[in-house]
């Protein structure tokens, strides 16, 4: 099946473009539609734009607006250059919030590797050195350090969403947040871990997905794929 696949992407016009993997279809016109269920529900959609060879935008709309980031494409897989707007936000600190904006300055490795590294047992990894500012009330600071996910693929079965029913790879996602908030003399790490599981379906992209932190559960679904 994984050959006739191949062959079938290699006769087509978009196999010329990088962007266009299986398991995250970079197709003009097509849209993804998610629901979030957990301590907050709401729906999002997803799309890429300005695609090219070697990169696209994807946008991002749901109930706080629109929101974009760009991805480059490369024959090891595609990986984000940028957060987007998606790059400021609020998160807490000792306890208290904390307003932050950060910006990537360096990746290594992908986050939705080449076909052929979706198989059962197979693990990849992505980092993105980050650099930015924060505020904690009136104390500014800026912040700088790593933010790594690491992917493996667990299982290959069936799972169910809105959407119907997928063939699809299990990932364990494992994030781990490494910054330091720095002011003056003063240092302070900021560190995070995290799991997730998320579902691929091939010619689909991503169908569900679950992440847990110290707040709960979300889990995130696909409700439709309009092409």
């Amino acid at each position: 099946m994984r050959t006739a696949a191949l062959a079938l992407l290699l006769a087509s016009p978009a196999a010329a473009q990088l962007c266009d993997q299986p398991f995250s279809p970079t197709r003009p016109g097509w849209v993804w539609q998610y629901q979030v269920t957990g301590e907050r529900s709401y729906t999002y959609t997803i799309r890429k734009t300005q695609i090219t060879p070697n990169g696209y935008t994807q946008v991002r709309e749901g109930p706080g607006g629109q929101e974009e980031s760009r991805y480059r494409c490369t024959e090891q897989g595609i990986y984000p250059v940028d957060f987007g707007s998606q790059g400021a936000g609020r998160a807490e600190m000792g306890g208290q919030p904390v307003s932050y904006n950060l910006e990537v300055v360096r990746v290594t490795g992908v986050a939705i590797p080449d076909y052929d590294a979706w198989a059962v047992g197979n693990s990849w990894k992505l980092t993105l050195e980050v650099r930015g500012s924060g505020q904690q009330g009136p104390l500014r600071f800026s912040l700088s350090g790593t933010l790594e996910t690491t992917y493996k693929v667990v299982a290959q079965e069936t799972v169910v969403t809105p959407a119907g029913r997928f063939l699809a790879y299990r990932l364990q996602t494992q994030f781990s947040t490494r910054l330091r908030a720095s002011t003056g003399p003063l240092s302070l790490p900021f560190n995070f871990d995290s799991q997730g599981t998320s579902w691929y379906a091939e010619n689909v992209g991503l169908v569900k997905s679950i992440q847990k932190t110290r707040e709960g559960e979300s889990v995130t679904e696909l409700v439709a794929l309009r092409r």
